[in-house]
This record gives structure tokens, sequence and C-alpha cells, in this order.
């Protein structure tokens, strides 16, 4: 929420939660019916979320974040437009493909978490501890695309970042067509270069760059998912 499209782009878009599909209808509601009521004058949605803050923001939704049982909702199991629920059992990469899938996605989860922590140090004017936290969430994005090819990669910040660089930046994995490998400089400039002035203005460069990393990583992982071989895959004729 509150990303800016004038002044050269100068927010973007903040992970406020991960919400299940079937309730982003009452999200939707939610969020633009406080905006209606709350806004000032011609107060623009981005200036409304920008005055209420982002913790405000989370906690109008917070609420629809879990997933229901599926005996309570079992409509939650199912895609829109789609009778069959959710299954694993189609993936056609083994039995352990639904873990792998799930510690990927808690991995980006804590980031973005972690991530919209460092957002509020900022907006508490703690700017230090949101350099921190920003760079904490990069760090943690980073180490979960190393855990698909190492599962015991050490927490440590030299190690994830000089094995990051190896298996994913030199490889041209972690890659954009357009900035090519600038979403990874982000990483390489805080951990080798970290600016220690501390002032508004660099945490919320490292901010706004760890979001832009954490969505690269979202990015990097759905095409590794995408290029993997649809290994152990039988189709039977009847």
């Amino acid at each position: 929420l509150g990303g800016r499209w004038l002044q050269n782009g100068g927010s973007y878009g903040l992970a406020i939660a991960s919400i299940p599909s079937k309730a982003i209808p009452q999200v939707v509601e939610r969020i633009t019916g406080n905006f209606v009521a709350q806004r000032q004058g011609t107060e623009s949605f981005q200036d409304w979320c920008k005055r209420v803050g982002k913790k405000a923001l989370k906690g109008m939704i917070e609420d629809l974040a879990p997933v229901p049982p599926y005996a309570q909702r079992p409509d939650f199991y199912t895609d829109w437009g789609d009778p069959r629920a959710y299954t694993i059992g189609d993936m056609g990469t083994g039995e352990c493909a639904g873990e792998v899938v799930s510690l990927v996605e808690f991995g980006f989860r804590d980031a973005e978490s972690t991530a919209f922590e460092a957002q509020l140090l900022l907006e508490s004017g703690e700017f230090q501890q949101a350099d921190a936290k920003a760079y904490q969430a990069m760090l943690i994005a980073a180490r979960t695309l190393l855990r698909t090819e190492i599962p015991d990669v050490p927490d440590q910040p030299d190690v994830i970042v000089n094995e990051f660089r190896t298996r994913f930046v030199e490889t041209k994995r972690f890659w954009d067509k357009f900035h090519a490998d600038q979403f990874a400089k982000y990483l390489f400039a805080r951990h080798d270069t970290p600016d220690l002035r501390f002032t508004q203005q660099t945490a919320h460069q490292v901010s706004e760059e760890a979001q832009l990393f954490i969505d690269a990583a979202h990015k990097c992982h759905a095409q590794m998912m995408a290029d993997r071989p649809a290994a152990n895959v039988v189709q039977l004729k009847l």
C-alpha cells in the first residue's frame, strides 16, 4: 500500500500482510471504506496512507490474514471459479515438494515482516534501527533463496552474501532484463559499505531498497520454479 508514481516514484508500495485470496474482497472494502471515511478534503490515497501510518493500516486487515480451518470455511481451500480443493498431489516432484515450497514462503514472509518493522521504525524516527531491520530483511530473503540449494546455510551475513553472490548473481539467476544486477547491488552495498550517518534519508533509502530486493527474490524463485523440469510425472491414458 501507499506507493507513489509521482515525484520520480518517491515511495514504493509496501507489503502489509499476506492475505488468503478469498478474503481480498473484505480487504478492499475495509481499506477503501476507511479511506473514504477518514480522508481530509481532497487528500489522496497515498497521502492518507502516509498520515494514518503503516501500523494502523496493518491493524485494519490483520484479522483477515489467518486461513480458517477447512471444517469452518471449505471455500477458502478452492480457487476462484474452481470447485477443486487445493492439493500438492499434482506437483509431480515428490512427497517433499510441499514442504520445500512452504519453507520458501515462510522465509519470504519473514523477510516482508522484517521490512515492515523497518518501515515502522523509520516512521518513529529510529533511523539506525530501521536501517538494521531493512538490512536484515534483505539477508533473510537472500538466505531463503540459498536454502533451496543449501538447506543448512549458516545465518551469518558474510556467508549469506558470499554464497548469494556466487550462486545467484555471478550465474545471472538473480537478474532483471531491464535492471541487470541492480537489486542485488542493494544488498552488497549495505553489506560492504554501509552509510553510517543513519539519517532519515539514508534509512528511507535502505528500507525502499529492501522492499525491491525482496520483490526481486520472489521473481527469482518464481522463475526457478518455472524452469524446474517436470520430473516424476506419469500420464495415464484410459
